[in-house]
């Protein structure tokens, strides 16, 4: 009988461990879709219409971060690294779901604050394309050895 090797028994719990997170954020996006439902209920029978639908805009920009920030994970099973690019999408969505709960919620936002906004998203951008056009993939296909072979 043959004993795996330390790799084989990694992989294998690699991937073991890979299935049982899908599996768990696939139920905490299903949890989050009922409770961004249920919170509909509200907008009808509990709190006034301005109120409640604050709260629901609120649930679905935060479900959309949380969208984001699980397909980062996903792209990390696939791939098996961290991709700069697909990090920073769902930083890029949590600023802008700030910037509008800020702004909804806030009727005088100071001009400070919406500078700040605008210079982070900016910032996130730049970082974003640079990550695109510089990715590791791009690279690693220009610097291939020569082939010898005639």
């Amino acid at each position: 009988m043959k004993i795996p090797t330390i790799n084989k028994v990694f992989n294998l719990a690699i991937r073991i461990i890979v299935i049982i997170l899908t599996v768990f954020i696939i139920a905490v996006l299903v949890v989050g879709l009922f409770h961004t439902i249920w919170g509909i209920k509200e907008f009808f029978f509990t709190k006034s219409i301005s109120q409640s639908f604050n709260v629901i805009v609120i649930n679905i920009l935060t479900f959309l971060v949380i969208i984001e920030l699980f397909r980062s994970f996903v792209v990390y099973f696939e791939m098996h690294r961290f991709r700069l690019s697909t990090m920073i999408d769902p930083a890029i969505v949590f600023v802008i779901r700030e910037l509008i709960v800020k702004l909804y919620g806030e009727q005088n936002m100071s001009w400070e604050t919406i500078v700040a906004f605008g210079f982070l998203l900016l910032c996130l951008g730049i970082i974003r394309s640079l990550a695109i056009k510089y990715s590791p993939s791009d690279e690693t296909a220009e610097c291939k050895p020569p082939s010898w072979s005639s």
